[in-house]
C-alpha cells in the first residue's frame, strides 16, 4: 500500500516569507498529496498568498489561537499516512519528502524519520543568501536519538516525516505551551516510537529579527534566549512524572546497579540541561548513593560533563542554593565527590570562555562554583562495577 503525503503549513502573518515555502513544498522531486494551509487569524496578505500558490494547496482559516491549536486543528483535515509539519518561513529543499520518505520506508518499524538543516539569513541590501550550518547538532554516532532529544533540541519539524499513526498515538500539540511545542511532540513521539536519522540536509532554517510566537505572547529575537529557556523547563516539567527511571535505564546495558545509577545521572544531565538545577541534583545525589563506594565509569562521567554544557547555560548552578546541594553531594562520599569532580571537569570551557570574553562576574562565579565541586575525597573502597554501555536504541519494551 502506497503511503501519502500531507503537508501541514501553520501559519501566521508571514505573507512576506510564505509563498517561498509554498513553492518550495510543491516543488519536490516526490510529489506531496495534500498541502494544508492554516492561517490562525493573520490580517496581512496570507490568503491572498496561499489561495495564488501551486499544487495541492487546502486554505483554512480560524481566529488566532496559536501554532498548537492550529496544527491540531489541521491535523483534524489531513488525509496523509505520512505528515510533514513545515514552517511557514523555512525552505524546504526539493529532495526533502523524498528522503525522509525512503527512510521510512526502508525502515517500517519506526515512526519518525528525521533529518538535518543549515540556517540562513538573507542579506537586507542584496538580497543574497547567507547560509551556515545548523546550531546544535548531536554526535549521533554515540547514543540514542531519544537521550540526544532529552538533552537538547536539534531534530525540527520541517525536517521530520512522521507516520500519522504514530502521531494518533501520542494525543494532541499541547494548547497550554505558547512556544516549545515541537519540543514536546518530538520528544513524546521518541519516547512512543524509534526515529530514524539521516544526517543529510533536507531544509533551509530561516533566522530573522521579527517577531515570534502567538499573538499573545510574542517576543522579539534578542529575547530568545531567556524565553525558550523558560518555555523548555515548562516542557520538561511534566516528563519529571511521566518519564521514569525506567526509560532513562533503558538506554543502557550493564548489570543493575550501574544502569539503574547511570539512569539517575542521565536524567539529571537532562533536568541540568533544562536549567532545572533543583531536580538535577536530586538525582545526582540519588546516583551517589546507588553504589557510594563505586568508581563512576567513563560512560557515567561523560553524562556528568554534558550536563555543564546545556545551551541555556548554568546561571542557576552558580546561586547559592545549588552550591550548598552540590557541596553536599561532594562530601557525601567517594561517589558522591567522584560526580562532582567530573561535573567540575565539564566546566572548563565555559571558564576558557569567560575568561577569553573578559566577563569578570563570571568567572568569580564559574571559579567558586569549581571550587565547590572540589570538595570531598574521590578515594574508593570497593571493587569497580562493570561498566554501562549506551545503546543506540533504548529497550522499547521498557516503561
Amino acid at each position: 500500500m502506497s503511503q501519502t503525503i500531507t503537508a501541514i503549513v501553520p501559519t501566521y502573518n508571514r505573507a512576506v516569507y510564505l509563498a517561498e515555502a509554498l513553492a518550495a513544498i510543491a516543488g519536490q522531486t516526490r510529489p506531496v498529496d495534500e498541502i494544508i494551509v492554516w492561517d490562525d487569524g493573520s490580517s496581512d496578505a496570507t490568503e491572498t498568498v496561499a489561495r495564488a500558490a501551486a499544487g495541492p494547496v487546502r486554505y483554512f482559516k480560524s481566529a488566532n489561537g496559536g501554532k498548537s491549536r492550529a496544527l491540531n486543528a489541521a491535523m483534524a483535515e489531513a488525509t496523509g499516512s505520512l505528515i510533514w509539519i513545515c514552517d511557514d518561513d523555512d525552505i524546504a529543499l526539493p529532495h526533502a519528502a523524498e528522503t525522509l520518505g525512503a527512510l521510512l520506508g526502508a525502515h517500517p518499524e519506526a515512526g519518525v524519520a528525521g533529518a538535518s538543516y543549515r540556517r540562513f539569513r538573507s542579506d537586507p541590501q542584496s538580497g543574497t543568501r547567507i547560509e551556515q550550518g545548523p546550531g546544535y547538532w548531536p554526535d549521533l554516532s554515540q547514543g540514542s536519538v531519544l537521550r540526544h532529544l532529552l538533552e537538547d533540541i536539534f531534530l525540527f519539524q520541517n525536517a521530520t516525516l512522521v507516520r500519522r499513526s504514530a502521531y494518533d498515538a501520542v494525543g494532541a500539540f499541547r494548547e497550554d505551551l505558547p512556544r516549545s511545542i515541537d519540543y514536546d511532540m518530538i520528544v513524546r513521539l521518541a519516547l512512543h516510537t524509534p526515529v530514524v536519522m539521516t544526517e543529510e540536509t533536507v531544509f533551509l532554517q530561516r533566522k530573522h529579527d521579527g517577531l515570534r510566537g502567538p499573538a499573545a505572547a510574542r517576543h522579539a529575537a534578542d529575547r530568545s534566549d531567556e524565553i525558550w529557556a523558560a518555555a523548555d523547563r515548562a516542557v520538561f516539567a511534566p516528563f519529571r512524572e511521566t518519564v521514569g527511571a525506567a526509560r532513562y535505564a533503558a538506554m543502557f546495558d550493564g548489570a543493575p546497579q550501574a544502569v539503574r545509577r547511570a539512569a539517575l545521572l542521565q536524567r539529571a544531565c537532562v533536568y541540568a540541561r533544562r536549567t532545572d538545577w533543583a531536580a538535577a541534583c536530586t538525582d545526582f545525589s540519588d546516583a551517589a548513593a546507588v553504589a557510594p563506594d563505586t568508581p563512576l565509569s567513563a560512560a557515567e562521567a561523560a553524562i556528568c560533563r554534558r550536563a555543564m554544557v546545556g545551551k541555556h547555560g548554568i546561571g542557576q548552578a552558580t546561586t547559592r542554593k545549588t552550591r550548598d546541594a552540590l557541596s553536599g553531594l561532594a562530601l557525601s562520599g567517594p561517589a558522591g565527590a567522584a560526580i562532582a569532580r567530573a561535573l567540575r571537569r565539564g566546566l572548563r570551557w565555559r571558564l576558557r570562555d569567560a575568561v577569553a570574553a573578559r566577563r569578570l562576574a563570571d568567572i568569580g562565579a564559574l571559579a567558586q562554583l569549581a571550587l565547590t565541586l572540589s570538595r570531598g575525597q574521590a578515594r574508593m573502597t570497593s571493587t569497580p562495577m562493570a561498566p554501562v554501555t549506551e545503546r543506540d536504541q533504548p529497550h522499547q519494551q521498557d516503561g
